[in-house]
């Protein structure tokens, strides 16, 4: 699929007060605008404040008058400002941009996503998209691969609570938080990652932090724990290896380090598995269910774990993985019709809950 099959329709309108305010110093209310800034060559972009989130820059940068680097400037933002986050888009030519205000002023614009080294996202209206996003269409999405979804055989583990996030014990404060950069690029067609073999159950030793984290391997646990773990694992940059073995975030427990492993890692189970038997843990989706926490896996090759939606229309995606041994932890973009088109297929845990 190419940028274009994904471009956003941008209405161009006059808006000669609002424009004018801006460029005047005057900042607008902080109220949904349908607008964010007009000028030639550059369309307008209605935002709104659907999201409660930030991000904090790694390095200075500017902050546009539009999501476009040609469409001028407001100021530049010096390195560690915090900006907090209204709502994102996707560009034309594939990028990430959010509207923000800066932390302490009134001061409003676009700053790609590309500049921040912490992305933290509260959504909470729009899943955090900017007003006119092109809505999921998931016949579209699916395709020719559309199933129809079977939950999981019912068993004991469903009554049991599952682990939530805590940020006391699933997040490192000696490690640096992910970014809005990618790192890393999707593999070849046919790549098939060098993995180890499956691992004896709770062969990991069990410590005193697991009991801590309240963390039960193999039982019910929330998307965000899954994320946050793999969160985890990308910026501590574990290397990759197929009979190596790392901590998780909670030294509960050692996980081999290949693709397989991470994913085992990232939903807690009691062995590290490999591609061709995480299936048994888990079941079928269609790619327009996909939600934080499941997997892409292509049996016998390659895994990947889902972390977000890319853009409001569904046909790219944020993946962490653990790459190769030329590139370990990876965090990137891709394309829906790539991933099929290379033969890899979505699955969730079974365990998983919202």
């Amino acid at each position: 699929m190419t940028h274009q099959a994904s471009r956003r329709r941008w209405a161009r309108r006059a808006v000669p007060l609002a424009v004018g305010a801006l460029l005047a110093g005057v900042v607008p209310s902080l109220a949904i605008q349908n607008w964010a800034y007009a000028a030639a060559g550059c369309g307008s972009q209605p935002v709104a404040n659907n999201d409660d989130g930030f991000i904090v820059l790694g390095e200075s940068a500017p902050l546009h008058k539009a999501p476009y680097n040609t469409c001028g400037v407001f100021q530049t933002v010096a390195a560690n400002t915090k900006i907090w986050t209204w709502c994102t888009i996707e560009n034309d030519y594939g990028n990430t941009w959010i509207w923000g205000r800066i932390d302490g002023t009134q001061q409003q614009g676009w700053m790609y996503i590309e500049h921040a080294k912490q992305v933290e996202e509260v959504p909470t209206g729009n899943d955090g998209w900017c007003p006119g996003e092109a809505p999921a269409d998931p016949d579209a999405i699916d395709g020719a691969d559309r199933i129809v979804e079977q939950a999981p055989p019912a068993d004991a583990d469903d009554a049991l609570p599952p682990a939530d996030y805590d940020p006391a014990t699933d997040v490192d404060a000696t490690v640096p938080a992910v970014g809005g950069a990618e790192k890393g690029v999707e593999p070849d067609a046919d790549y098939v990652a060098p993995e180890g073999e499956e691992d004896a159950p709770d062969a990991g030793t069990t410590t005193l932090a697991a009991a801590a984290a309240a963390l039960k391997y193999g039982k019910p646990i929330k998307r965000s724990k899954v994320v946050a773990r793999a969160k985890n694992w990308y910026s501590r940059n574990v290397q990759y290896s197929q009979s190596a073995y790392a901590w998780d975030v909670n030294h509960g427990k050692k996980f081999r380090t290949d693709c397989s492993g991470f994913v085992s890692m990232s939903w807690a189970l009691t062995s590290s598995r490999t591609t061709r038997t995480l299936d048994g843990v888990s079941h079928r989706i269609n790619w327009s269910s996909l939600k934080p926490g499941d997997m892409v896996l292509r049996s016998g090759h390659h895994v990947q774990l889902f972390e977000k939606w890319a853009n409001k229309a569904h046909t790219r995606f944020w993946l962490y993985e653990e790459g190769n041994p030329s590139s370990d932890m990876n965090h990137y973009k891709l394309y829906v019709s790539t991933a099929k088109n290379n033969g890899y297929k979505p699955w969730r845990y079974n365990k998983i809950r919202d």
